[in-house]
């Protein structure tokens, strides 16, 4: 079959994967009510999610590696999906964490292997881009579970919306499996694969890029879980209006992943680019308790939802770059992503604590501060580099390139 078919097969995917992370967003109002939450605790339910998220990532990746990713990611998608059904009628709180915490288990098994699934089936030289549009991909599905899941929710209530987003992925688990049949996978087992892991994590760059590069997540996860409750409660707009200004955040983040992915795989000045945007990322998030008028916040959720995908194309792509082989390279993305998970995992309940004790402004000043300033990282890097994949360049960390 066509690689461009298998890999819009991988990117459908990676939609409704995304959606089963955000759907849950316009409908955290409604489950305050019901189950009787406060802020504090909402914030423990989305955080349970990254736990199993961040948790597992290794696990996805090391599986991935010995058994090929084709299998994995559909075991993550039927895990993932199946878990979000469960959330859907989840009687308390206890229960609603553990269906979170499975969903993000799920997660973990489907993200990396994904990605090495483009890594097997298109050519080196398009990776990138490649790259990009299933990071936009994300963004798709993501806008969707936003902006339709207000409506399912304010029509058919939050637990047929989050029932109907988990019978989406199983099915497309089923699909995913049947188109990517045939692909030759590579695959490591027993000394071989051990000696490999250990070549991957002796790599400086592994340690330090998902530290450095954390801005994008910071802004993705607080406004992706955040943003809607925020605009609804804190600037006083509609249920409609809020999910909308979300869904444009989300949305716009597919031409940030198409063009970001594009432009990184020609310009001369990759460093620089990479640094540039989460500097710019940082400052964005910065500034949105400053703004209140939908116009002005509109804009700058155009702007920050192209940044932040754009970041996170770039660090992939770096990451993929950094495997020994091409039956690593699953491995190699889920470290990177089990870092920044791990880290991730902490910004929800970061973000509502602060909130709680000091309001949204001083809230999302600090996750904007954390967005640019771990940037000074990046030079750390710098180092002794492993052979990367299929002859891919080795990568060069003097930011002014």
């Amino acid at each position: 079959m066509n690689y461009r078919v298998q890999a819009v097969s991988i990117n459908a995917a990676r939609a409704v994967y995304a959606l089963n992370w955000f759907d849950i967003a316009p409908g955290l109002k409604y489950i305050a009510q019901s189950l009787d939450l406060q802020i504090v605790q909402l914030g423990i339910v989305t955080t349970g999610f990254y736990v199993g998220l961040a948790s597992f990532q290794l696990f996805g990746g090391y599986f991935a590696s010995r058994i090929g990713n084709r299998r994995t990611e559909t075991i993550g998608l039927l895990i993932l999906g199946f878990s979000v059904m469960g959330s859907g009628i989840a009687p308390n709180l206890g229960i609603l964490f553990l269906t979170r915490l499975l969903a993000g288990f799920g997660s973990a098994f489907f993200f990396s292997p994904a990605l090495g699934m483009l890594a097997e089936i298109v050519p080196d030289e398009k990776y990138s881009f490649y790259v990009g549009a299933f990071n936009g991909s994300f963004n798709i599905g993501a806008a969707v579970g936003v902006l339709g899941w207000v409506y399912i929710d304010e029509t058919l209530g939050w637990r047929i919306g989050l029932i109907i987003g988990g019978a989406m992925t199983v099915a497309m688990a089923i699909e995913n499996y049947l188109v990517l049949r045939g692909v030759v996978v590579h695959t490591s087992r027993g000394r071989d694969l051990f000696t490999k892991v250990k070549t991957t994590l002796r790599e400086r760059a592994m340690w330090i890029l998902p530290i450095a590069g954390i801005g994008s997540m910071v802004s993705e996860t607080v406004m992706g879980q955040f943003f809607v409750y925020y605009a609804e409660q804190s600037l006083n707009f509609s249920p409609s209006l809020s999910g909308s200004l979300g869904f444009m955040f989300l949305i716009v983040g597919f031409l940030g992943g198409i063009i970001g992915g594009y432009q990184y795989g020609r310009t001369k000045h990759k460093n620089a680019t990479f640094v540039s945007v989460l500097v710019l990322t940082g400052v964005l998030t910065m500034a949105i308790p400053f703004l209140s008028s939908p116009l002005s916040i509109a804009m700058l959720a155009v702007l920050l939802g192209l940044v932040v995908v754009d970041g996170f194309s770039i660090l992939y792509t770096i990451a993929a770059k950094l495997a020994p082989d091409k039956s690593m390279v699953s491995f190699s993305l889920s470290f990177v992503n089990f870092m920044q998970q791990a880290i991730g995992a902490t910004f929800p309940f970061i973000f509502t604590s602060i909130v709680y004790f000091s309001g949204y402004t001083t809230s999302w000043v600090v996750m904007g501060a954390i967005s640019f300033l771990s940037v000074i990282l990046f030079p750390l890097a710098a180092g002794k580099h492993q052979r990367p994949v299929s002859g891919v360049a080795k990568v060069d960390f003097n930011i002014y390139k």
